[in-house]
C-alpha cells in the first residue's frame, strides 16, 4: 500500500482479469481489515452472521442477506461482528467490462459508470426482490472465480455475471448520480493521512501528539474526531492494527513471541498478551500452536 495516502498500490487479479473474488469465514468475530481505498469497485454480500462496515461517512452492520458496494476511492475498513460469520467480496476495475467496439451500451451505461457519473446505489434503498438477485449474482461470480485454473470459460462467465448485476441496477433505475453520493474518489478524508502513519510507524513508539499531529489538530479535539469517524479510540484502533500485524507474523513466520511483538511495536511483553488476548480470545502461543491459518480473516 501507498503509505502517502493509504491506497492500495496493488491491483487485485492479474492483467488478463483484474477481478478477485473473496470467500471470507470469521469464526471468531475477529475479523479486521484496517481502513483502506483502492480504484477498483467492491461487491460485498454477507451469508451468514454480521460485520462491521465502517465508510468515511457512516457506519452499516451487514447482516445475512445484506449487499453493500463500494465505490471507487471510498474509505473503508471491515470488522468482524459476530462468531460463525461469511461474506464474499468481489473487487474488480469496472473499465474491465468495456467493449473495444462502441455502441449505446457502451455510450450510455458504461462509459458513464466508469468516469463516475453514476455511483453504486445505497443498498438500503434496493428492493428485497433485486437485493437477493444482485446477492445470488455475486456468489455466482464468487463460485466462477474459484474455478478458473479447471474451467476453459470461467472469466467470461465472470464478465457475464457482472453485467447481469449491472443490468438489474440500471433497469430499476437504481444508481446514483456522481455528485449527489459523497463519496467519490475526490472526497478528501484527512483521517488518511493517521491511517497511513500508522501502517508507516506501527512498530515504533507512537503518542497521542503523533497521531494527532498528523492533521495538524489538538490532541483532545483529535480524539473526539477520531473515535467519531473510526468508531473507536485513537490507541484501541492503533492496538488492534498492532495485534493483526503479530498474528500474522505468529502463523507466518517461526519468530520468538517476544521479537515478534517488538516488532509489531510492543514493548511490554505482558500488555502485549492482555491486548492479543483482548482481540484474539486467546495468548499469541496458543493462537500460534492451534488455529488453523486457513480459516483465519487474513491480516491487513
Amino acid at each position: 500500500m501507498n503509505s502517502l495516502s493509504y491506497h492500495e498500490s496493488h491491483s487485485h487479479g492479474s492483467l488478463g482479469l483484474p477481478f478477485q473474488a473473496y470467500s471470507q469465514e470469521d469464526p471468531y468475530g475477529q475479523y479486521f481489515v484496517p481502513y483502506h481505498w483502492h480504484e477498483e469497485v467492491e461487491f460485498i454480500y454477507v451469508t451468514k452472521g454480521s460485520l462491521v462496515l465502517r465508510t468515511q461517512n457512516r457506519t452499516r452492520l451487514l447482516q445475512e442477506g445484506h449487499i453493500y458496494f463500494i465505490n471507487p476511492g471510498t474509505l473503508h475498513g471491515l470488522f468482524g461482528n459476530s462468531p460463525f460469520s461469511h461474506h464474499y467480496a468481489l473487487v474488480f476495475r469496472l473499465d474491465m467490462l468495456n467493449f473495444l467496439q462502441t455502441d449505446s451500451c457502451q455510450t450510455s451505461y458504461l462509459v458513464p459508470l466508469c468516469t463516475g457519473k453514476y455511483l453504486f446505489p445505497d443498498s438500503e434503498a434496493l428492493a428485497p426482490e433485486l437485493t437477493a438477485q444482485i446477492a445470488a449474482l455475486i456468489k455466482k461470480a464468487a463460485d466462477e472465480y474459484r474455478n478458473c485454473d479447471t474451467s476453459l470459460t470461467a472469466a467470461l462467465s465472470i464478465k457475464i455475471t457482472l453485467l447481469q448485476i449491472l443490468e438489474l441496477l440500471f433497469a430499476s433505475q437504481s444508481f446514483i448520480p456522481g455528485t449527489q453520493a459523497g463519496e467519490t474518489s475526490g472526497d478528501v478524508n484527512p483521517l488518511k493521512a493517521v491511517f497511513s502513519y500508522i501502517e508507516s510507524h506501527y512498530g515504533e513508539k507512537i503518542s497521542l501528539e503523533d497521531l494527532a499531529g498528523t492533521i495538524h489538530m489538538n490532541r483532545n479535539y483529535f480524539c473526539r474526531f477520531f473515535k467519531e469517524k473510526a468508531g473507536k479510540t485513537p490507541f484501541s484502533y492503533l492496538n488492534e492494527y498492532r495485534v493483526n500485524q503479530a498474528a500474522s507474523q505468529l502463523l507466518s513466520t517461526r519468530l520468538p513471541i517476544t521479537e515478534i511483538a517488538l516488532n509489531a511495536g510492543f514493548e511490554n511483553m505482558s500488555y502485549f498478551i492482555r491486548q492479543f488476548r483482548r482481540c484474539k480470545g486467546c495468548t499469541p502461543s496458543a493462537y500460534r500452536n492451534t488455529e488453523d491459518p486457513k480459516s483465519l480473516p487474513i491480516p491487513f
